[in-house]
């Protein structure tokens, strides 16, 4: 009898257990025939919360509870139509998924592993979230993406409304030789510094390679260089773009003297001014369109969803 009286209030202390939670746990909204309740609801937010570094205010709180459903209810038409159109996702659209994922990080599979856990994440449930995006890129596939086109007629439209975007400006591509002078360098000692920049420049200009001359007054006179990059003329200071006015490609200029430096500048090419052809920006304006269209076509279809749907908000 003591062991049926403890059963029996074990069981009763289910049942109680079992209706509070039914009392807490509210209906938020009705979608169609699937229900999203207030416990749900709640775990979305506390996992936003928790990303915030600040306490939201009473008012901030209750708009981002909205949104939040909102987007649940999204959520569930999406999942609502990939069960109607029957979408899969195999093991092996998985595996793609994250040799693709490796590859563009240049990571391995336990090294991405390991960068998903340090997220806080539990790789099993990076694998469903990944499923879930694959679901959801089909699912944009087959209802959006697939009736969007793009006509060759807009392209060649669009590129010739927009055509001071596709004018190039003249640039070039610099290296140099750097020798830093001291703030409190006497005269004698910046006199120095410009016959050590002469005797660069000379070796410089008889092919000597340019890695080897920096290194060779690296120690004594903390010698720098090598590629500066890729510049637009106008990005240039003054002096620097007076020097290497007129150098051809592959040449120093004169040194050019700051206050702080000596340089050595070598143009190693020149981009000239001009439009860029249609022909190699075709591809560029057509995938522009393509995915603003996209975009648009996702909202009107979201909306469409939510319209034909019977959606019953009970907060």
């Amino acid at each position: 009898m003591r062991l049926f009286g403890i059963a029996l209030l074990l069981f009763c202390t289910i049942g109680l257990n079992s209706a509070a939670a039914q009392v807490v746990s509210r209906i938020a909204a009705v979608v169609n025939k699937d229900i999203i309740t207030t416990n749900q609801l709640d775990q979305k937010l506390q996992e936003q919360l928790s990303k915030q570094e600040h306490q939201p205010s009473p008012a901030q709180l209750g708009a981002l509870r909205q949104d939040l459903l909102s987007r649940m209810i999204e959520e569930t038409l999406i999942q609502q139509r990939v069960k109607a159109l029957n979408l899969k996702v195999s093991e092996e659209e998985i595996e793609t998924a994250l040799l693709d994922v490796q590859q563009k990080n240049q990571l391995t599979r336990e090294a991405l592993q390991e960068a998903v856990t340090a997220q806080g994440l539990a790789f099993d449930a990076y694998l469903e979230n990944l499923r879930e995006q694959i679901l959801r890129y089909k699912l944009i596939g087959e209802e959006v993406r697939n009736k969007v086109n793009v006509s060759e007629g807009e392209v060649v439209e669009y590129y010739r409304a927009h055509l001071e975007d596709y004018r190039m400006v003249p640039e070039v591509q610099l290296s140099a030789l750097t020798l830093t002078i001291s703030p409190k360098a006497s005269d004698q000692e910046r006199q120095q510094i410009r016959k050590i920049a002469g005797e660069a420049l000379a070796r410089l200009r008889q092919n000597e390679d340019l890695a080897q001359v920096v290194a060779s007054y690296n120690e004594t006179y903390g010698a720098t260089g090598g590629e500066l990059g890729h510049f637009a003329y106008r990005e240039l200071v003054p002096e620097f773009a007076d020097a290497i006015n007129g150098v051809g490609e592959g040449s120093f200029t004169e040194p050019v003297e700051t206050a702080e430096a000596i340089h050595l500048l070598r143009v190693d090419k020149q981009f000239a001014s001009g439009l860029r052809q249609f022909d190699s920006v075709k591809h560029e304006i057509h995938q522009m369109i393509l995915d603003q269209k996209t975009d648009a076509r996702i909202k009107e279809w979201t909306r469409s969803l939510k319209t034909n749907a019977f959606i019953d908000i009970r907060l």
